[in-house]
C-alpha cells in the first residue's frame, strides 16, 4: 500500500481532494508461499523417493536407471515451477490502484478487470461464496460504468485494502451466503471462477489429468 505524499499534490479545492487520492494495493502471495514452505520437506522427500523408485524399479517392474531418476525429479519440479511462475506473474502484474478519481483492478495477466471512475461506483458488498474452507468471504465492487468485480481479500495486502475502503467512502452491504446462481442473479455480469462453479467437472478433469500425467512420467524413460 502506498499513498501519494501531500507535498506532491497541487493546491486545490477541498471538494476536489477525493480526486487526488493515490492508493496502491499490492497482492499478498503469503498464503501460497506459506503452503509451499510448509510442504517443502514432504515434497523433497517424495521427489527423491519417486526418482529412486523409477531408477531402481519395484517388484517385477524394471527400473530405468539414471534417466528414471532425472525424469522422476523433473516430474515434481515442473508443477512447482509452474506454480512459482503464476505467483511471480501475480506479484508483477496484479494490483488495485486508486488514482485521480479512477479505480483500476488488474489481474495476474495485466488485464484491467475494473477501470471505472470512483463517482460511478455504487457500493461494496460482502458475500460468502460456495467455496469449501474457512476463507470463503469475498467483496464485490459494483459500479454503473463496469460489470461487478469479485475480490478475495486474503490475496491482497490487508492494510492496503483497509486504506482503500476508507478513501472510497462507500457503504458495505452484507449479503450473507450466496450460491453461484444467486450470486450471478444478484450481481449480473459478475465473472465467477469456472473451477468453482463446476466443482464436480473440474475435480474430475484434475483427477484424470493427474492420472494421465503420472502415466506419462512413469513410461517416459522407456519411450526416450
Amino acid at each position: 500500500m502506498a499513498t501519494r505524499p501531500p507535498d506532491d499534490a497541487p493546491l486545490t479545492d477541498p471538494a476536489d481532494e477525493a480526486d487526488l487520492l493515490w492508493v496502491s494495493v499490492k497482492p499478498d502471495n503469503g498464503t501460497g508461499k506459506a503452503l509451499l514452505i510448509k510442504g517443502s520437506p514432504l515434497i523433497a522427500i517424495g521427489t527423491l523417493r519417486l526418482g529412486l523408485m523409477m531408477a531402481a524399479g519395484r517388484g517385477t517392474s524394471a527400473g530405468s536407471g539414471t534417466a528414471g531418476l532425472v525424469i522422476g525429479i523433473l516430474a515434481v519440479a515442473f508443477p512447482l515451477l509452474w506454480v512459482g511462475a503464476l505467483i511471480g506473474l501475480r506479484w508483477a502484474n496484479a494490483g488495485i490502484l486508486l488514482e485521480d478519481g479512477v479505480l483500476t483492478v488488474r489481474d495476474r495477466w495485466n488485464r484491467k478487470v475494473l477501470h471505472a471512475p470512483v463517482s460511478s461506483l455504487t457500493g461494496l458488498h460482502t458475500v460468502r461464496a460456495p467455496i469449501d474452507g474457512p476463507h470463503d468471504s469475498r467483496i464485490v465492487i459494483t459500479s454503473r460504468a463496469h460489470r461487478p468485480v469479485l475480490i478475495d481479500p486474503r490475496l491482497w495486502d490487508a492494510e492496503g485494502l483497509r486504506e482503500l475502503w476508507q478513501h472510497l467512502r462507500l457503504p458495505f452491504q452484507d449479503h450473507g451466503f450466496l450460491n453461484w446462481p444467486l450470486l450471478k442473479k444478484r450481481f449480473p455480469g459478475i465473472p465467477t471462477p469456472w473451477r468453482h462453479v463446476h466443482i464436480v467437472l473440474s475435480t474430475l478433469l484434475i483427477v484424470l489429468g493427474g492420472i494421465a500425467y503420472i502415466a506419462l512420467v512413469v513410461n517416459l524413460p522407456f519411450l526416450l
